[in-house]
């Protein structure tokens, strides 16, 4: 799989994977976008964790702006720091969809949501969905292209978040259930 190449094809990709495989799937992603100025949204692990593996593997930070969803709820930080990080609360959609919507306005070559199925947990079905067509809209007003992380063993959601995107990459052991393109 060739991330650079689906990016160059398609404006929103998601990423379904095996859990097993996460960390080497953001890692090798983070490395092709080497250089670009990229969004990462996290609502799977807190940005220092996120740097953490990204310098063991030897991956600059520079270009990366991250919105941290996650650290607000196991401890306390504030809103905006000067390492080029926004955490926000992983409980307020609206929130977070203005932040997108605001740093969209910045011009970043990429945007990535990591992940999909982290979100599923904060929330209603139907409101992960909305919210989900929402920030795809937002970055297809943009010039962005975005990358979406899920994990293929949340079956019952796959087939609904892979409408919404242009590209649907199976990585892993486990196929999902039939995924379509967008048309």
């Amino acid at each position: 799989m060739d991330i650079s190449k689906e990016l160059a094809r398609n404006q929103t990709v998601l990423l379904l994977m095996s859990g097993v495989e996460y960390n080497k799937i953001i890692v090798d992603t983070i490395k092709k976008l080497d250089e670009h100025k990229v969004c990462y949204l996290t609502m799977n692990r807190t940005v220092d964790s996120l740097r953490e593996l990204f310098r063991r593997n030897k991956i600059s930070t520079t270009h990366v702006f991250f919105v941290d969803v996650i650290s607000k709820s196991i401890k306390e930080v504030a809103d905006k720091e000067p390492d080029h990080c926004l955490y926000l609360s992983p409980g307020s959609l609206t929130e977070v969809s203005l932040a997108i919507s605001e740093l969209l306005r910045q011009n970043f070559d990429y945007f990535i949501f990591d992940s999909l199925t982290n979100l599923f947990s904060y929330k209603q079905t139907d409101d992960v969905e909305k919210f989900i067509l929402t920030v795809i809209n937002k970055v297809r007003e943009t010039s962005t292209k975005a990358v979406l992380y899920a994990l293929n063993e949340q079956e019952a959601m796959i087939p609904r978040c892979c409408m919404f995107v242009d590209k649907t990459l199976v990585i892993g052991e486990k196929e999902p259930l039939a995924l379509t393109k967008r048309a």
